[in-house]
């Protein structure tokens, strides 16, 4: 069994244009592999511990260079393209690589790639007796009509030897454990030390491992598979394919970050199959969901089958225990006169357009012909406003937030107990409204340049900030903020396209729509809400 961890160390720094120090990379691998096996040895597999002990007994040399090949976006990597000034002898390396097991040269494999690695001119010469005539690609499609898979692997190793990292797979499990999620890799180290991205400093517990069994490791990945087979097969896939997915998604998870994403995965083979008009395996799929807008879909196949008695019960369902703000909203209005439009200035004589991309400029530039102020903002303005306002909030020191130094914000910023769990270590900015604007604008001051997934630096610019909480009353800004901490998820779209200061100095929305364009739920939502809270809002319409 392995044990160790990452010890304390500061990274090298980087500087752009400048190659990094020798061994950085290797030793951000080395921080990957050995954090992992420090929380989660129990639970590796016997080849998972044979990559870790693999990888951290490797020579100075060799676990340089398997860094630099894992960083690599290629399966296939040609040997002579390899020269790196802090690996002393790669061919050494190499071999030692092979040995371990963690790279096979001149292996089995896909032929068109095998085939890719060479330029127009070695394919002609490799394949000298074929006629190779076009582009790249026809080149590679006469080769592999007139040769089998070993000739092809035999003539080009031959011409140019390539190795195939094995390791690539272990290396990406490991990453799921360390970072906590299927997407960051060996880069994040690169972009920080670069200062491209600077992550608030936060404390991570030590103690606190994302995964707690093997099951949940594999479920989690069977899961993330399940996603992209959905997103990838669309509206075409077929109804034994849905059978078979909807059968593995079917039991509910007992952990809450696990049956979200199980929930979001029926949905959206729900939708597809709905789109599909298979609407009795639809409703099986939305009815095993618990995320919204499962029962919204319900509602609306229902409804489109005449079964309004069915209708009904579900709309109770949710009345009594709605699951988002915006679930118990539709159902309230669902079959029933949307808005009040006599409460929204509906503007239709604007110029035509058949450009989508510029309606908001057009209609930005409008309001400033105009003498009003005008950006382009949606929810950039309310997310960016609670984050300054909550910062404290979202670094808290709470057990299970944070579980790698590359987070942007906490794991669990969209639970529902967020601010449950941070409310006796963290003060309510609400508690003391009149403070609103100056916490806003110091946290913006010092805190600039963080990475936040809340917050746009390079667009709420100080003086954007400072023109903004100027044209809002303490009241306005208190009520904004409000709204939003009702339900984070929920809120974080929808907000009208443009924030405008008009001629009075007063704060307005506006949301643009084009020719045929509707107002979507959430986008209705958000409408309600700040008419509710006594704010000026428009809808224009692009005729």
């Amino acid at each position: 069994m392995i044990t160790g961890g990452i010890t304390d160390r500061t990274l090298p720094r980087l500087a752009p244009n400048q190659a990094p120090p020798d061994g950085y990379y290797a030793e951000n691998l080395t921080a990957v592999i050995s954090t992992v096996c420090n929380q989660y040895s129990d639970l590796l597999t016997a080849d998972e511990s044979r990559f870790a002990e693999s990888t951290l007994s490797l020579s100075v040399s060799a676990l340089r260079l398997l860094a630099r090949l894992l960083s690599r976006t290629k399966s296939y990597i040609r040997i002579d393209s390899l020269a790196y000034a802090d690996v002393d002898d790669v061919s050494t390396a190499l071999e030692e690589l092979r040995k371990a097991c963690l790279i096979a040269v001149n292996a089995e494999g896909d032929s068109t790639e095998i085939l890719a690695l060479l330029t127009v001119a070695e394919l002609k010469s490799t394949f000298i007796q074929s006629e190779l005539k076009g582009r790249k690609s026809e080149l590679v499609d006469t080769i592999l009509s007139e040769h089998d898979d070993k000739i092809i692997r035999d003539r080009v190793s031959e011409c140019c030897p390539w190795l195939l990292v094995t390791a690539t797979k272990s290396f990406e499990f490991f990453c799921l454990l360390f970072f906590g999620n299927s997407l960051q890799r060996l880069d994040e180290f690169v972009i920080r030390d670069l200062g491209v991205t600077r992550f608030e400093t936060y404390e991570l517990d030590p103690a606190f491992r994302l995964f707690q069994t093997r099951r949940a490791i594999d479920r989690y990945i069977e899961l993330s598979e399940l996603a992209e087979v959905v997103e990838t097969l669309g509206k075409a896939v077929s109804t034994e394919d849905a059978k078979s997915i909807y059968r593995a998604l079917k039991k509910r998870e007992k952990d809450r970050v696990f049956e979200l994403r199980r929930s979001r995965t029926l949905n959206a083979l729900g939708r597809n199959l709905e789109r599909a008009n298979e609407h009795n395996l639809a409703l099986r799929c939305f009815r095993s969901s618990t995320a919204h807008p499962a029962r919204e879909r319900t509602m609306r196949i229902l409804m489109k089958e005449g079964r309004t008695e069915d209708v009904e019960r579900v709309r109770v369902d949710i009345l009594k225990a709605p699951r988002s703000y915006e679930e118990h909203a539709f159902a309230q209005r669902f079959g029933r006169p949307r808005l009040p439009q006599q409460k929204i200035e509906i503007r239709e004589d604007l110029a035509p357009t058949t450009d989508y991309q510029r309606i908001e400029s057009f209609a930005t530039q409008q309001l400033m012909d105009e003498g009003s102020q005008a950006w382009h903002l949606e929810n950039l303005l309310p997310n960016g406003l609670f984050a300054l306002a909550y910062w404290d909030w979202l670094y808290a020191s709470v057990r299970g937030a944070f579980v790698n130094p590359f987070q942007a914000t906490p794991l669990d910023l969209y639970w529902p107990e967020f601010f449950r769990v941070r409310q006796d270590v963290c003060e309510d900015p609400l508690a003391r409204p009149i403070e609103l604007k100056t916490r806003i604008l110091a946290t913006a001051r010092h805190k600039r340049g963080i990475s936040s997934q809340l917050v746009a630096w390079p667009i709420l610019t100080p003086s954007l900030l400072n023109s903004i909480l100027d044209a809002m009353t303490i009241d306005q800004l208190e009520k904004l903020l409000r709204i939003v901490i009702q339900d984070l998820r929920q809120f974080r779209a929808g907000f009208p396209d443009l924030t405008v200061i008009d001629q009075n100095g007063e704060i307005a929305f506006v949301e643009v729509k084009g020719p045929g364009d509707q107002l979507r739920p959430n986008q209705r939502l958000w409408i309600e809400r700040l008419m509710q809270a006594q704010f000026n809002v428009y809808v224009w319409r692009f005729s």
